[in-house]
C-alpha cells in the first residue's frame, strides 16, 4: 500500500474483541490449534498497542449503593469465569466450577417436564396472556431469552415454548435439493429434509402470530433486517411473513420478507453434498444458541447446559446484569454440594499469558 513497508501500509487499524468469549473455530482442532488461530499468535500482534477497558459500566447504572455492590461482585465473578480463575474441585479438577443453587433449576433423572422447568425459569408467568392480547407491547419478549448450546435440543425447546401459546400455528416446509447437478437425484428428499446445519433454518418451521423470531441472514442491514435481528411476528401469509423489529433504534419498524435460498458450505459440514434450501430466513427466538446474543443483554436468561465448549459458560452468564436473573438447567452436573452443582468450564488459560 503506497509502497510503505510498515504493517498495514502505515495505516491505523482499530480492532476490538474479548478473548474471554468464543475463540476462532478450528474444525477438529486441538486446544493448541485454536490458540494458534488467535490474533495473539499472529506475527503482527507485537505491533498492536493494547488498550484495556477498566470502568464497569453496569455499576454506573445502579440505582443505589446496594445494587452497585451486587453488580460489582457479579462482574468480578464473570471475570473469574472468563479467565478460569475460579475455585476448582479437588477431585474433578480445576476446570470444574460451582454454580450456586439459586441459579440452578433442578433436573431429576427422567423428569418429563424438564423443558417446562427451563421455560418457566426463563420466561415470566403470564407471557401467554400478554402475547394473546393485541395491546401487548412485547416488553417481556424483548427483555427475556432462553439460551441453548445444542442445536437439536434448542429446536425441541422452541416447539415447547411455541406450543404453550394459544394462537394457531402455521407450519412452513422448506424446498430442498442438492446444489451439485451431477448428484442431484442421488439423495432422496427425506434425506435432505433431515439435514439441519448451523446458520440454516430447519426443514419444518413452526410459527405463530406474536412469537419472537431471529433473522438468520443480512437482508438489508441499512434498513434494519440483518443477521441476529430480533423481531415479533405480526402476520403469516403463504409466501411472505410480516414482522416488527423488537429492539434497537428501529424498534417497531415493519418488515416483510419472503423465502430465500440457503446453500451450505461443503467445507463447513460433514455431509457429502451442498444442500440448497429455500425457506424463510428466520428461527423462533424463544431459545437461541448461546453463540448468537453475544452483544445483547437481557433482564432474564435461562440456559440449558449439555455440551462443554470453551467460553460457553462465560457467554451465557454475561447475558444478564445480575446473578439472580440467570437460570441454568445442567444435564451433566457433577457433585451436587451445599445447594449448588459443579459443571465444567473449559478455558484456554494460555491465551491470557
Amino acid at each position: 500500500m503506497h509502497k510503505d513497508e510498515e504493517p498495514f501500509g502505515g495505516k491505523v487499524f482499530a480492532l476490538s474483541g474479548d478473548f474471554r468469549q468464543f475463540l476462532p473455530v478450528v474444525k477438529k482442532g486441538t486446544p493448541a490449534d485454536t490458540t494458534d488461530a488467535c490474533l495473539k499468535s499472529s506475527t503482527l500482534w507485537p505491533h498492536f498497542q493494547q488498550v484495556h477497558l477498566t470502568e464497569n459500566m453496569r455499576v454506573r447504572t445502579a440505582e443505589n449503593s446496594s445494587t452497585a455492590e451486587e453488580m460489582r461482585e457479579f462482574s468480578d465473578f464473570l471475570l473469574q469465569v472468563g479467565e478460569g480463575r475460579h475455585e476448582g474441585h479437588l477431585v474433578l479438577g480445576k476446570e470444574y466450577m460451582k454454580l450456586p443453587g439459586n441459579t440452578v433449576i433442578p433436573n431429576p433423572v427422567g423428569d418429563p417436564d424438564e423443558d417446562e422447568e427451563i421455560v418457566l425459569g426463563a420466561i415470566p408467568k403470564g407471557m401467554t396472556r400478554l402475547i394473546d392480547h393485541i395491546n401487548c407491547d412485547g416488553r417481556v419478549l424483548r427483555q427475556s431469552d432462553h439460551l441453548d448450546n445444542n442445536q437439536r435440543s434448542g429446536s425441541q425447546n422452541q416447539c415447547s415454548c411455541c406450543g404453550s401459546l394459544t394462537d394457531e400455528a402455521r407450519e412452513y416446509l422448506s424446498t430442498d435439493s442438492v446444489e451439485d447437478a451431477v448428484n442431484g437425484d442421488f439423495f432422496e428428499p427425506k434425506v435432505l429434509h433431515a439435514v439441519n446445519l448451523n446458520g440454516n433454518p430447519p426443514h419444518k418451521l413452526m410459527l405463530k402470530k406474536g412469537i419472537p423470531i431471529m433473522m438468520m441472514r443480512n437482508l438489508n442491514p441499512d434498513l434494519g433486517p440483518c443477521n441476529g435481528t430480533r423481531l415479533r411476528i405480526e402476520d403469516l401469509k403463504d409466501h411472505v411473513t410480516h414482522a416488527t423489529i423488537m429492539t434497537g433504534e428501529r424498534k417497531g419498524q415493519h418488515v416483510l420478507f419472503p423465502r430465500i435460498v440457503f446453500i451450505s458450505d461443503n467445507d463447513a459440514s460433514d455431509i457429502p453434498f451442498r444442500l440448497r434450501r429455500k425457506a424463510f430466513p428466520v428461527q423462533s427466538a424463544f431459545a437461541v444458541p448461546s453463540t448468537k446474543p453475544k452483544a445483547k443483554r437481557f433482564s432474564t436468561s435461562g440456559c440449558i447446559w449439555q455440551l462443554h465448549a470453551s467460553r460457553m459458560l462465560y457467554v451465557a452468564l454475561s447475558r444478564v446484569s445480575e446473578r439472580s436473573s440467570f437460570k441454568a438447567l445442567i444435564e451433566n452436573a457433577k457433585e451436587e454440594e451445599d445447594g449448588g452443582v459443579y459443571t465444567e468450564n473449559i478455558v484456554y488459560r494460555q491465551i491470557f499469558e
